[in-house]
């Protein structure tokens, strides 16, 4: 294909890749009978902004990369759906003189042109990443289905399974229909839980992105018994059970992605409340690099999670990122010569070339039991998803210092807590000190909107929380439609790290000990959480909001106080 061979040379030219991995991925593209852009995508040989920029320049067009808070439904609705599906392209501006489109696919603009019949508009192309296009469709064509479901079943007397006289439901009935899209469109915006809530006049449905829960829509309350009835469905519960809390399970296949939805429901005063958690089964990264660790943090990690033996405990409340951090540890450990097992509870993510065991209470398959079969299982590493009780702390530590290294996660505050936590669960602080290697405590910090942070002076109050003796120049959030007014767009991790040495391992086994002295002990190099998000200020990646937010609920009392 010729403009593959000519977009090569530009890339080759702008230094973008090789010149021997550009010609190899030609061939590929051409054999594939692909764009070259598709296949360098694929294979991430290059951040797909970088590529796509180069892409609209090569082509002489613009380039943006739209969030779907930007999508104009109305403007939107104005265009055949499935002819913008066909030609991958959305419009997104729209004036008296001419209208712009946003494209995934530059060889159907020509095609594209067949709507200027609609206004007889002079017609503008924009260029958007080929993966972030089938978002923006996905988006767009579950939402518009979504509000026709509701709009064309708001009557109270209209029935949205439409069944047949013997009950059975079609696969094109509006529940099934309705239900999807907020599935969907949940993984769609980046959400990490749906929130379906019953109230006496409306059923409330909300999503949590960002950490945050927002408001959806409302949707009419007598819709809600077939709602209810298809996601247990779908999740393979009981529907007819009412009266006491059920779990289930969901997957979807959705933008060529796998995507569990772990369905929780909890009887209320009017009706049961469902709380659906995503989990994108097909998350494959191993690159420590991505997790947001300094160069610093980074290379404590890597030396211990190296080490032939020992635990490493990572702690944080729930949704604060570990099970990703514990997943990208594997995915990098896990080599042919290297025997992985993983005890989990549920299992997040499917890892070829690990064996991971699923905890069955019901059958009497507990952390504990798993645990004791997977030592007869000649494992060098094992991962324990969480380490709950005294037994299973007893056998993790055994497994550690027997040459095992084990990798697991642990309720408590700071680092420095898991020290006595251990302790409070029965395991000698000798036994402690001798199989820990280190800890890692995790949060997650908004990350400001890098299209509308505004730059803001450190007051006198900022420097002294920032631990600057001269002003500098920090942002906050303002909110744009890229951040669908926000000001923050993602999150970004902030860590602290505890790797025991020997000063840390005898004064853990000395008659000494106290939590607050290994605090003070540890802060005289540790970076801390705190320490971490200031760090992020200054680098303009967050704002002082997010500080004070984690202030909050990080007890600074023992952790700062005899740092000055």
């Amino acid at each position: 294909m010729l403009f593959n061979e000519l977009f090569g040379n530009y890339l080759i030219q702008k230094k973008v890749l090789k010149e021997n991995v550009i010609k190899e991925y030609i061939l590929k593209s051409d054999t594939n009978h692909n764009a070259l852009q598709i296949e360098l995508s694929k294979a991430r040989l290059v951040n797909d902004e970088i590529l796509y920029r180069h892409l609209a320049d090569f082509c002489l067009l613009k380039y943006r990369f739209m969030q779907i808070s930007e999508v104009d439904l109305d403007l939107v609705k104005k265009y055949p759906l499935e002819k913008m599906i066909e030609l991958r392209v959305l419009p997104i501006e729209d004036n008296e003189e001419e209208i712009t489109f946003l494209i995934g696919n530059i060889f159907r603009i020509e095609d594209i042109g067949q709507f200027k019949y609609l206004n007889n508009k002079k017609l503008n192309y924009v260029i958007t990443p080929s993966a972030q296009m089938d978002k923006l469709l996905e988006y767009v064509t579950n939402k518009i289905q979504q509000k026709e479901v509701l709009s064309d079943y708001s009557s109270t007397d209209s029935d949205i399974t439409e069944a047949d006289p013997q009950g059975e439901v079609s696969i094109d009935a509006p529940v099934i229909k309705l239900c999807d899209s907020i599935l969907k469109e949940a993984v769609s915006r980046g959400a990490s839980d749906i929130h379906i809530e019953p109230y006496e006049n409306k059923l409330v449905l909300r999503y949590r992105l960002d950490g945050s829960l927002k408001k959806m829509d409302d949707i009419p309350i007598h819709l809600y018994p077939a709602i209810l009835a298809r996601i247990k469905i779908m999740a393979e519960m009981n529907i007819a059970e009412r009266r006491i809390p059920q779990d289930g399970k969901i997957t979807l296949d959705i933008n060529n992605l796998s995507y569990d939805f772990r369905v929780s429901t909890l009887p209320t005063l009017h009706g049961e409340k469902i709380v659906i958690r995503i989990y994108n089964v097909s998350f494959v990264s191993g690159d420590i690099s991505t997790l947001g660790f300094t160069s610093d943090q980074q290379k404590l990690v890597l030396d211990m999670i190296n080490r032939p033996h020992g635990i490493i405990l990572l702690t944080g409340p729930t949704g604060s990122g570990k099970s990703t951090t514990l997943y990208t540890f594997l995915r990098h450990l896990n080599k042919e010569d290297t025997n992985i097992i993983t005890v989990e509870d549920p299992v997040e993510n499917e890892i070829p070339g690990i064996a991971q065991v699923q905890v069955n209470p019901k059958a009497n398959l507990t952390f504990a039991t798993a645990l004791r079969a997977i030592l007869r299982q000649d494992p060098n590493i094992i991962m324990i998803g969480e380490i709950r009780d005294e037994e299973t702390a007893q056998i993790a530590t055994r497994a550690a210092i027997t040459g095992h290294l084990v990798l697991s996660s642990i309720h408590t505050n700071d680092v420095a807590s898991v020290v006595t936590r251990l302790i409070n669960m029965g395991i000698p602080r000798y036994l402690v000190a001798d199989s820990l290697l280190g800890a890692i405590s995790q949060r997650l910090v908004k990350k400001l909107c890098p299209k509308c942070k505004r730059r803001k002076k450190t007051t006198f109050m900022d420097m002294e929380v920032l631990k600057i003796n001269e002003p500098k120049r920090i942002f906050e959030a303002n909110g744009c439609p890229y951040c669908n007014n926000t000001g923050y767009l993602g999150r970004i991790g902030v860590f602290e790290i505890m790797v025991l040495n020997d000063e840390i391992r005898n004064f853990i086994m000395s008659n000494e000990y106290t939590s607050e002295g290994l605090n003070v002990l540890l802060k005289k190099n540790m970076m801390t959480l705190l320490d971490h998000v200031r760090l992020r200020i200054l680098n303009g990646e967050t704002s002082m909001e997010e500080f004070e937010k984690l202030n909050d609920v990080v007890d600074i009392k023992g952790l700062e106080e005899n740092q000055d």
